[in-house]
């Protein structure tokens, strides 16, 4: 069962969320729809690409959230039903992988490991991959 601490750990990551940056990079992660393995090499490889920033701001902060989750310093189910977003960029980062496998090598391990023993994350996952074309 969560607790009053684990509800005030889920507001402050919230509010990590929207701070200017951050948002504008989550903003960016979901809305990137590559369509050939040149975009996706320049997102992945060029730091000194703004896009490329937002991807890793992106993808690290859920993966610190999850990390967090993982080591159990928050409940797993009220993290699971509040991590719909790095769910989300957790499946894209697996898409990406497999339909751009020799220039976007970018994992979610952290996500991954929730993933594998979540089941309300479990199933979040899926409905996610629905949203794909593998």
């Amino acid at each position: 069962m969560a607790t009053h601490a684990d509800a005030d750990l889920i507001i402050k990551l919230y509010d990590l969320r929207r701070e200017g940056v951050c948002r504008e990079a989550r903003k960016f992660f979901a809305g990137w729809a590559p369509t050939n393995p040149d975009e996706v090499q320049k997102v992945s490889s060029d730091p000194k690409w703004t896009d490329n920033a937002y991807t890793r701001q992106s993808t690290t902060y859920w993966e610190m959230a999850f990390s967090i989750a993982n080591e159990g310093a928050i409940d797993a189910n009220l993290f699971a039903k509040n991590c719909g977003e790095g769910l989300l960029f957790a499946i894209k980062c697996q898409w990406l992988k497999a339909k751009f496998p020799e220039v976007w090598t970018r994992t979610m391990p952290e996500a991954e490991a929730f993933i594998a023993k979540n089941e309300f994350a479990q199933k979040k996952a899926e409905m996610f991959r629905g949203r794909f074309t593998w």
